[in-house]
């Protein structure tokens, strides 16, 4: 019985070990198996032809819009005349990326739309849209609603942004813009009720859409920008007889009638099979709000994309734990950094991480004693209460070829701008494990609000201060190294583990504490008055 439960915990380890957070903002993931069951971002996988052979370039018209969740959900123009076009650097869009949809450009750009060939059936659903609409469309403004027929007041008479369904207003659940307002509409297969509810919206400004309905209780509700949402009790059933997502039109494309089509710009679509939970809600609207530069008049929380804290746009992630105790404890998203919650989190903490777009350049300015080269790629956090310790893990391929093991982590941990003042298990941190696909692990990490950290590599012999040297092997040559630090003195090596302590200027004759000698290598001198310095042994 204790071998089943010790193969149990090892096989629930491994699990946990294996599951990256590699969906936006690290939600979920992109290899198909997690809630995301439709990730659509302008910036990735934009095609000029079906085969999504031939990546488009900026004004090309689109043919083919890559699922990057991995359900394999693409999305494609049904003919040339309905193509949207791809617009590079968007200024409504903080220069990201975009899709132009024409709703009536003129006869061979018209009616811009795009269309799945599958729908993952589900009970719950949560979808995010990201857009800049250009002028409103058909219905009207009228919220809430219910009906057994066809009318104007419902979304389907609007310009549809996402819809899940199929031809016809029954058992579809959409987002559509109608007059001034953002509309959820979703429809009973079994009773033929429509349901509709609507919030206020404004044309020609960023934002973000969210809709959610659930199936057991049949709430849906519609929100924009992180707002409070709008309710209302639709029909208590699963969304199970949809067969595709449509990106920019009403799945009515086929009554042709202009007003149903959108008008503006798109830059993502995400769809989820659940309910996103607070905790996620708040760090994937987060995520949105910071890449695209959409205000939110509630929970922003992450500060570090603002202008005066150097605009920390990119790779939003982020962990957390909400007022109702829903949590995220592990994330990676798009980028090379994943954090693991290691200390329980209290309710209403978050730490979030974004870097600031730089490559990854190795540079040799603005690096502490011992440090031969430090990226110029740097990330900053924003942390709400006291998160506590993390595991940090950084997927370090893109910038070493995974031979190089003296990797650390470089923290400013004095918030000053500056790594090159940064000590040795302070702001200097080695990693704790190496695994062999690339990453490195490191282990009780601290990060507080608005610091910033990069990783930089250890020197591996002397190159700059080449008297910072000696060779403890008896031959009567430079055998001792002159400390003149006053007070206490203590010595590391590489790896953060103290080998000899000082309390007074002495020689060092190589030896450790334990008495035995130290191997050759970098060794980190440092006082309790701050001073820092390096020395190598060599035989």
């Amino acid at each position: 019985m204790i071998q089943k439960k010790f193969i149990y915990l090892i096989a629930y380890f491994s699990l946990l070990q294996s599951f990256a957070q590699t969906g936006p903002a690290g939600l979920g993931t992109n290899d198909g198996s997690s809630p995301l069951k439709l990730w659509l971002d302008a910036g990735k996988g934009i095609y000029k032809d079906t085969g999504a052979k031939t990546i488009a370039n900026a004004y090309d018209r689109v043919y083919f819009w890559t699922d990057l969740s991995g359900s394999n959900n693409d999305v494609k123009a049904s003919f040339d005349s309905t193509r949207p076009t791809f617009v590079t650097n968007s200024p409504f869009l903080n220069g990201q990326s975009a899709l132009r949809f024409n709703r009536n450009y003129d006869n061979s750009n018209k009616r811009n739309y795009m269309a799945s060939e599958s729908f993952s059936s589900t009970n719950d659903i949560t979808i995010y849209c990201i857009f800049y609409p250009y002028g409103g469309a058909g219905g009207n403004s009228i919220t809430p609603f219910k009906s057994a027929f066809m009318s104007p007041n419902f979304w389907y008479y609007g310009a549809g942004l996402v819809d899940c369904g199929v031809v016809g207003p029954f058992n579809d659940i959409s987002m559509t813009i109608c007059d001034t307002t953002l509309a959820a509409g979703g429809g009973d297969i079994t009773t033929y009720t429509d349901f509709v509810v609507k919030t206020p919206l404004m044309i020609n400004k960023p934002h973000f859409a969210v809709l959610q309905k659930e199936a057991w209780s049949g709430v849906m509700s519609i929100a924009k920008d992180g707002n409070i949402p709008a309710q209302y009790q639709a029909a208590k059933q699963p969304i199970n007889n949809s067969f595709k997502y449509y990106i920019g039109s009403t799945s009515d494309t086929a009554l042709g009638k202009e007003n149903t089509f959108f008008d503006g710009y798109m830059a993502g679509v995400m769809v989820f099979n659940k309910i996103l939970n607070q905790a996620e809600k708040t760090i994937l609207e987060n995520y949105i709000s910071a890449r695209y530069d959409i205000e939110m008049p509630y929970n922003d929380l992450f500060k570090m994309d603002q202008a005066a804290y150097g605009n920390y746009d990119f790779d939003m992630a982020g962990i957390g734990k909400g007022t109702d105790a829903s949590a995220q404890l592990r994330a990676r998203g798009e980028g090379i950094i994943e954090i693991n919650s290691t200390t329980p989190l209290g309710v209403y903490e978050y730490l979030f991480w974004a870097h600031n777009g730089l490559p990854f350049t190795l540079l040799r300015t603005d690096i502490p004693e011992g440090i031969a080269q430090k990226l110029e790629r740097t990330w900053r956090v924003s942390e709400v209460g006291e998160v506590g310790s993390v595991e940090l893990v950084v997927n370090a391929k893109d910038f070493t070829d995974g031979s190089q093991k003296d990797l650390v982590l470089l923290i400013d941990t004095d918030n000053d701008g500056q790594f090159a003042d940064e000590q040795l298990g302070k702001g200097i941190i080695v990693h704790s494990k190496f695994l062999e696909n690339g990453q490195y692990v490191f282990s009780n990490i601290n990060l507080n609000d608005a610091q910033r950290f990069t990783f930089g590599f250890l020197e591996t012999a002397c190159q700059v201060d080449c008297d910072a040297i000696f060779s403890p092997n008896g031959d009567g040559q430079n055998d001792v190294y002159f400390l003149d630090y006053t007070g206490k003195t203590l010595i590391y090596d590489k790896y953060g583990r103290v080998v000899k302590e000082f309390y007074q200027p002495i020689q060092w004759d190589g030896y450790k504490s334990n008495g035995e000698l130290a191997t050759p290598g970098l060794y980190f001198i440092v006082s309790t008055n701050g001073a820092q310095s390096t020395v190598t042994i060599v035989r």
